[in-house]
């Protein structure tokens, strides 16, 4: 018998990772796979609230900022994430392209990806995520376009 397909997708929560999501969703669904949805925050709290602009958060007492920024980003995951068996989310720290690379290794068969998540501009200045993951992915990706217009 053959396994499911297990599929990783890696989002930042922008239209065009939840353009990625939803094109894993149909292969998924055709193929009655399993589907991961993996979004690699920054390490510091302090960053992530900042990237996230939640500027509200760093008003925290100690220790209240780590509790808080955690449950953001839980809600948001829950928010992408269908409420079924085969669908799930993970919560990684770190580099993204490193982090996206790391839970790839842990037995996903694909891993999708969105382009222009944070804009030209800091693709340019920064280097692009979907570039270095191309370069490091130890398993096959699927590059989601940018829909016209966006």
């Amino acid at each position: 018998m053959v396994s499911p397909l297990r599929v990783l997708v890696g989002i930042d929560f922008s239209p065009e990772s939840r353009a990625a999501v939803q094109a894993a969703r149909d292969l998924v669904e055709r193929t009655s796979g399993e589907l991961t949805l993996a979004h690699v925050r920054p390490v510091s709290d302090i960053r992530a609230a900042v990237v996230e602009e939640r500027g509200d958060l760093l008003r925290r007492p100690p220790g209240g900022l780590a509790r808080a920024i955690a449950a953001h980003y839980r809600e948001c995951l829950g928010k992408m994430t269908r409420r079924r068996k085969n669908e799930s989310y993970r919560l990684l720290r770190g580099d993204p392209a490193s982090g996206l690379c790391r839970e790839a290794a842990r037995g996903f068969d694909l891993l999708f990806l969105g382009t222009r998540g944070r804009g030209r501009a800091t693709a340019f200045l920064l280097g692009s995520t979907v570039q270095e993951v191309l370069h490091r992915s130890p398993i096959p990706i699927v590059v989601v376009p940018a829909s016209r217009g966006s």
